[in-house]
């Protein structure tokens, strides 16, 4: 699957909000469950554009088929770090989306931040690869951090500077 990698504009709202909540439907790789409304991703957005983060989407045709934000450390002395999302569609995964979809979020992301950080599911495997492969560091693991559906969870805590991200592009 080809996709176009784009900054996020006002007029993705509907089509990300209905691929956001498809994803936490699936109950397995946002901390969400439930899909936020239009308004909640209207102001998300928002706040991300505000605060200088990064907001993409990937565009296979006409349709939206993945997503990724990187939001700015919320206080003073954590604003040189941004904190990364990511989802893609069900159907597209598997096939470049979301490698591509990072790259381009880190590529745009370390021209602002000194530091980018992530947190994975332990059983999101693929996500986890991905990341490590890219650069990320696993700096911490939450132990039965989720409770979801009877099921406990670890959360990885991952994160990479703007020198190591330098380091693999040479």
């Amino acid at each position: 699957m080809t996709a176009i990698i784009r900054p996020t504009t006002a007029d993705d709202v509907a089509a990300l909000q209905a691929l956001v909540g498809a994803v936490a439907l699936e109950r397995r790789y946002l901390g969400a469950t439930q899909p936020f409304t239009l308004q909640q991703t209207r102001d998300y957005l928002a706040h991300v554009e505000a605060g200088g983060g990064v907001a993409l989407v990937a565009v296979s045709g006409e349709r939206l088929v993945g997503w990724t934000d990187i939001l700015p450390g919320p206080f003073e002395g954590l604003t040189h770090y941004g904190r990364l999302g990511m989802g893609v569609a069900a159907d597209a995964r598997g096939q470049g989306i979301g490698p591509a979809l990072l790259q381009a979020a880190l590529r745009l992301g370390f021209e602002r931040f000194q530091r980018i950080e992530l947190e994975v599911f332990a059983s999101n495997t693929r996500a986890h690869r991905l990341y490590l492969r890219l650069g990320f560091v696993e700096e911490g693991r939450r132990r039965a951090a989720r409770l979801i559906d009877g099921q406990a969870d670890d959360i990885l805590m991952m994160g990479m500077l703007r020198e190591e991200w330098t380091k693999t592009q040479t």
